[in-house]
């Protein structure tokens, strides 16, 4: 199977980039379920020397939210996740960053799906989460609803103290789109999954991500 490859913009000067000048990468792998449930979804990306910024845009009609709390199970609800693995090469470990329409975070650690741990004393406000619903798209005619948030790469240093973030530096991860208990449950993936069944947590099938 080929791996997916998206290379991540350094912003110059050291400040946020604007998002309309950013490549995006398309959720475009709907799988296991053939119920014509595929929502259009790009993610995009872009890094300072502090942090690693990401945006959704999701077109979806009226998106589930029942989710508030920390932690709560939002892959039920209308999901966008990035499951990310900062040291390929040297820690199995990845980290699941799961949040809903509304910006409810859930977030663990570990090796696979059976060894997941939550992170004691983060708090979502660390991530600095944004979501927006309710937005139109004149040019597709379409409904759509955004997130946006970031990792700090102190953050990220104190629990793989390896990770740098510089130029040339290569780590693995996938972007996915989910809904469990939606009207119309579906799965999307960046990177194609592999499993026969749904499952999100195979770090054999995350795509490589490179700083710019």
């Amino acid at each position: 199977m080929s791996r997916s490859h998206y290379w991540v913009v350094r912003s110059k000067p050291d400040r946020p980039a604007p998002w309309d000048r950013i490549q995006a990468l398309t959720i475009s792998h709907y799988l296991w379920l053939d119920n014509g449930c595929t929502p259009e979804v790009n993610v995009k990306l872009y890094y300072t020397s502090e942090r690693l910024y990401l945006q959704y845009t999701v077109y979806e009609n009226d998106p589930k939210i029942q989710y508030h709390a920390m932690n709560d199970p939002v892959c039920k609800d209308s999901c966008v996740e990035f499951f990310f693995q900062p040291l390929p090469e040297s820690d199995p470990r990845y980290l699941n960053f799961e949040l809903n329409a509304a910006g409810t975070l859930m977030l663990k650690i570990g090796r696979d799906r059976h060894d997941r741990t939550a992170l004691p004393n983060t708090t979502p406000s660390l991530f600095d989460i944004h979501a927006t619903t309710g937005c139109f798209d004149p040019i597709a005619a379409s409904p759509y609803w955004q997130l946006s948030f970031s990792i700090p790469f102190d953050w990220l240093q104190t629990i793989f103290p390896d990770f740098r973030a510089k130029t040339g530096r290569k780590f693995r991860g996938n972007f996915y789109k989910c809904g469990d208990t939606t009207p119309i449950p579906h799965y999307g993936s960046w990177n194609r999954v592999s499993s026969p069944v749904p499952d999100f947590h195979r770090s054999s099938d995350f795509g490589d991500i490179e700083l710019g």
